[in-house]
């Protein structure tokens, strides 16, 4: 089964400085949805977004509202141009470009996302702790280009679903349905509870990566442009920042609401402009649904949890086709293994318990109803897994219940 989410975090903040296409990304334009996804609502708690990029020159000197100001001078006036060629006959003055040095300044009174000041300078900090707040807020879709790959993302109720080349993965209150398996079956159901690793909401990944492209930028105000109706503010990179800075061609243009959603984050990243890739977040806000694949309603899908006195692992499934009769699951707690075989389907709705006999040989109990915990061990403070290949419908399904954390 697949488990390689625990080590994604820990490359993020390497590869996506480089253009590489491991976060997500590539050169086609994300594209919709193929034609066997189908929005359905779901309802869970929503999942927590909202970590900051660091941001050392700002983030506890200057402020992050719309309206605060540190006091500083403009630096982004200039001087006038001259005609260094002029004669007795007028000529006409170029606009100036929008260099660094150029940049407009907002005009006075302006209403201003969070996070950028009334002289045109931006903490990038609070521009992605109000986006970071939005995500938690309100659905949304995502297509995400990073080098050579892509990845459509949405999250709406407190689910989330994340499509690239290898699969789909739908995530909700630490529920994991998912074809994106290197090993063992073509599809895999991982529910777990109060654990130390496992599968994560998918959307986090992005989002830590876009965490990152903040923190290592510097950003100014560069005007409003209208799109479909409403007015997005620009913030354009002036320069790297932090590790951005060990990079010879790095730019980005944000697109970001007077609320602080950010509506595009485009701009390309490399050792120099040369092999330098475009990555780019383009953002779709108000999403009411998420999408769910076609075999969705075929994977068993349940919940998991250790029962108040800790002496039986509870499995209750919560939808999707029933786990057949004669499933045989391997129960492991600490250093005991155990196996156990299901008399009878396990039906959406149905609940299992498990525990383990205070006696030496440490057997395992099995009931469709909670146990009086007389005779059972207290499971709570070590890590309690039930797993099994199941056959339904003619596919093989990884089917994975954890509960509690490991001591590492």
């Amino acid at each position: 089964m697949r488990r390689d989410w625990g080590t994604t975090l820990i490359v993020a903040a390497l590869v996506v400085l480089s253009g590489c296409g491991t976060l997500a990304g590539g050169t086609a334009t994300p594209g919709a949805d193929g034609a066997t996804d189908s929005p359905t609502p779901t309802a869970a708690d929503a999942p927590d977004q909202t970590a900051a990029p660091t941001d050392e020159s700002a983030a506890t000197t200057e402020p992050t509202d719309a309206t605060g100001t540190d006091g500083s001078t403009d630096a982004t006036a200039t001087a006038e141009p001259t005609d260094a060629t002029a004669t007795s006959e007028p000529t006409a003055t170029p606009e100036p470009t929008a260099t660094p040095e150029s940049l407009p300044t907002p005009g006075e009174g302006q209403s201003l996302p969070p996070g950028v000041r009334d002289d045109g300078t931006v903490n990038e900090t609070g521009v992605f702790t109000a986006h970071a707040a939005a995500l938690n807020a309100s659905g949304w879709r995502l297509d995400h280009r990073n080098g050579n790959d892509t990845r459509v993302l949405y999250h709406a109720d407190g689910t989330s679903y994340e499509r690239t080349d290898e699969g789909v993965t739908w995530f909700s209150d630490g529920v994991s349905v998912t074809n994106r398996t290197y090993f063992g079956a073509p599809y895999e159901m991982d529910a777990t509870h109060n654990t130390t690793t496992g599968f994560g909401d998918p959307t986090g990944t992005v989002t830590f990566a876009l965490a990152i492209r903040l923190g290592t930028g510097n950003y100014e105000w560069a005007g409003t442009t209208d799109s479909e109706g409403r007015t997005l503010h620009e913030l354009r990179m002036t320069g790297a920042r932090n590790a951005g800075s060990s990079l010879d061609h790095y730019t980005g243009t944000i697109l970001v609401d007077e609320e602080g959603r950010i509506h595009r984050l485009s701009g390309e990243v490399g050792e120099n402009e040369s092999v330098a890739e475009a990555y780019d977040y383009d953002y779709e806000w108000g999403v009411d649904a998420v999408p769910r694949p076609s075999w969705f309603d075929t994977v068993p899908r349940g919940v998991v949890e250790k029962t108040s006195d800790g002496t039986a692992l509870n499995v209750t499934m919560t939808g999707g086709s029933a786990v057949p009769a004669g499933t045989e699951f391997e129960f492991r707690h600490n250093r005991t293994t155990r196996t156990v075989t299901l008399d009878d389907p396990l039906e959406p709705g149905e609940s299992l318990y498990v525990g383990v006999s205070t006696g030496d040989d440490g057997s395992v109990a099995v009931s469709r109803e909670p146990p009086s915990g007389d005779g059972l061990r207290d499971l709570r403070g070590k890590q309690t897994r039930l797993s099994a290949t199941v056959t339904v419908d003619g596919i093989e399904v990884d089917l994975s219940f954890t509960a509690g954390r490991l001591d590492i």
